[in-house]
């Protein structure tokens, strides 16, 4: 995963921003972070993150100064509040930087609800039917981002990721917050239990980033661990390894939905292939709370990277 390669990362106080630039530091690849100007930077300083930018205007010539003088070749960009108008003009602000400071590439981080219509291994040619806001705006940036940069001359990623998990403790990660209820004996609504859903881990992510970087790619890549697991199943397992008994209400299921994604693509491409199944990482979020043991981020990815050495 070795990649010497200056990535600059927006979005980087966020979840999927910040647990890629560990991963990338963890694996000596020089990042710079960019926030926004009034953002609590400790948690970055915490995980040996020092080359850090606090902006709310990425056009800023001391911005761009420092850039110049660091040289990232890549920016991730990650950074995304929900409002599409003010998205929107990030977008258009970031890659107008990447283009000042002379950037190879750019990657936009997408999302597997592109695809609208979910069904087992949909593949990058699929027609997009984005059924919601958030699926329509990432699909619209993917298409604002592929014109722009093709005018621009930089080669443009397009990320449609599975479900992004880790046990980062700000995570929305539906798991983690059952596998803490379960354990406390509190009520847990468990709905549509037979739904099979794809997820990858936010360390199989910076390492498919780096693969792409590394082999020189283009284009739009799914980026999953390429198989759907029924929710009941990861339930099960839960319950299972916290010794609690396993109780849900059958009536509460509504119609089974399932999706995973194709990723032969990046696979062949680049060698790219997941490497923590949704198995390891529940597996290590209940040791997380089943022991009372707040590891360090260190010795939590120290655990992961024994997944898969």
């Amino acid at each position: 995963m070795l990649m010497n390669k200056r990535i600059l990362v927006t979005g980087a106080n966020g979840f999927l921003g910040s647990n890629i630039i560990y991963e990338l530091l963890a694996n000596n690849t020089p990042v710079t972070a960019l926030v926004r100007e009034k953002s609590n930077i400790d948690y970055l300083k915490s995980i040996k993150c020092y080359n850090i930018i606090q902006t709310d205007n990425y056009l800023d010539p001391i911005v761009i100064r420092k850039l110049s003088m660091s040289k990232p070749e890549y920016v991730v960009h990650c950074a995304y509040t929900n409002n599409q108008l003010q998205d929107t003009k990030n977008l258009i602000s970031i890659l107008e930087l990447a283009k000042n400071i002379n950037c190879k590439g750019f990657i936009t981080m997408g999302s597997y609800q592109e695809y609208g219509i979910l069904e087992k291994k949909l593949s990058e040619d699929t027609t997009c039917i984005p059924k919601n806001s958030f699926a329509r705006s990432k699909q619209a940036f993917y298409m604002l981002t592929k014109e722009i940069c093709s005018s621009l001359g930089i080669k443009h990623i397009h990320l449609r990721l599975g479900i992004p998990y880790s046990s980062k403790k700000d995570s929305d990660f539906y798991f983690n917050d059952v596998i803490k209820r379960i354990y406390k004996d509190e009520f847990v609504v468990l709905k549509n239990i037979y739904d099979e859903q794809d997820y990858i881990h936010t360390s199989d992510i910076a390492r498919g980033i780096t693969s792409l970087i590394n082999n020189n790619l283009e284009g739009v890549y799914n980026l999953s661990f390429g198989q759907g697991v029924e929710i009941k199943s990861i339930l099960k397992m839960i319950h299972e390894k916290l010794n609690k008994k396993f109780i849900f209400d059958e009536s509460s299921s509504s119609e089974k939905n399932e999706f995973s994604l194709n990723i032969n693509k990046i696979y062949n491409n680049s060698n790219w292939k997941p490497s923590i199944s949704i198995w390891d990482g529940i597996s290590l979020l209940i040791q997380e709370v089943k022991f009372q043991n707040n590891a360090t981020l260190e010795q939590f990815t120290n655990r992961i990277r024994s997944l898969y050495k």
